[in-house]
């Protein structure tokens, strides 16, 4: 079977609802399983491994599904990239890191928090709670 040309980086969101087994998180899970490329920023590992009152299973549960894909480093080039993004708009810096490194990797950004990155140059997202 041939890998669909498409590249994913998956917001903290998703990955929170898709341990939860929200569908929508799940089945994008499964298809992001199948593409071209399919990861997630450092921000993310950070936003969700340190939410407050995190038990140990959902660390454990978080952990088993984030493992399946690959993490991205933020690199100079992801920050100079959100920089660019901070100046054209107010964003908070974790969201520029995460949408900076979606153009960086050439993915779509999948997020169910699109107004937190709408109109942000290079940025296509996918809300697959729509």
């Amino acid at each position: 079977m041939e890998r669909p040309l498409v590249r994913y980086l998956i917001d903290t969101n998703i990955w929170i609802e898709a341990t939860a087994n929200v569908g929508p998180a799940v089945a994008l899970l499964e298809k992001a399983a199948h593409a071209e490329w399919a990861g997630y920023s450092a921000i993310t590992r950070l936003e969700a491994f340190g939410y407050p009152g995190l038990t140990p299973v959902e660390e454990q549960a978080l952990s088993d599904v984030m493992g399946q894909y690959r993490e991205v480093a933020v690199t100079s080039v992801v920050i100079v990239e959100a920089i660019k993004m901070r100046k054209s708009r107010k964003i908070l810096i974790p969201d520029a890191l995460i949408a900076a490194t979606a153009v960086v990797m050439r993915s779509v950004l999948v997020t169910r928090n699109e107004e937190d990155f709408r109109g942000l140059v290079g940025v296509s997202i996918e809300n697959p709670f729509r």
